[in-house]
């Protein structure tokens, strides 16, 4: 009878199952750009309460970017070509980890900013991985620079530029020298004056 209460209990007290719980994260580098400069991405991964062993994923680009090369990093194997990734590791994978990298470069002709969006499709047993956004600013000036909200501004170069203090004297001095030159000339013409007199 005892047993069997036991039993009883056991069956009625729920069993608590511990999800692994993760991100795929989209690291780009620089985030500011001219048309045709190489853009370097990575791909990470960031596990708790587990570990995975695969990773598949895509990377789509705005029309103003261009796919480049991908690949796995240490550890990882399989296709990380044409922005598709399709990797696993040997060795489960858990805490921070990188998992990929890629190269992007924005076209020569491009003219506005870029996006990349990375899609996880599968992450070891994590379920509704988030998809990942970058931007990629368009240089247009090395005069441009970044502000805190992710916008361009252009500095201001069209005010008139002041000559500097220095050398603001040398027209006070150069009308003392030749004053003082008259001086100096008229007291030996009237001095050769006095003398021819005598």
């Amino acid at each position: 009878m005892k047993k069997l209460l036991f039993s009883l209990i056991l069956l009625l007290v729920p069993v608590t199952v511990f999800a692994i719980e993760g991100t795929v994260n989209l690291n780009c580098s620089p985030t500011s750009a001219f048309p045709g400069d190489a853009i370097n991405c990575t791909i990470a991964g960031d596990v708790s309460d587990g570990s995975v062993t695969d990773f598949s994923g895509t990377v789509t680009l705005s029309d103003n970017l261009e796919f480049v090369s991908g690949a796995a990093s240490e550890g990882w194997t399989g296709t990380s070509d044409k922005g598709i990734f399709s990797l696993k590791t040997s060795k489960s994978a858990s805490d921070s980890f990188e998992i990929a990298s890629f190269n992007i470069k924005l076209k020569s002709d491009a003219t506005t900013n870029g996006t990349v969006t990375l899609k996880t499709t599968k992450f070891g047993d994590i379920k509704n991985v988030a998809d990942q956004t970058k931007n990629i600013n368009l240089s247009t000036s090395t005069n441009e620079v970044d502000t805190s909200n992710g916008t361009l501004d252009q500095e201001d170069t069209s005010g008139d530029v002041k000559n500097p203090d220095t050398g603001s004297n040398i027209p006070f001095i150069i009308i003392g020298s030749c004053s003082l030159g008259a001086i100096i000339v008229y007291e030996v013409v009237t001095r050769k004056k006095k003398l021819h007199k005598i």
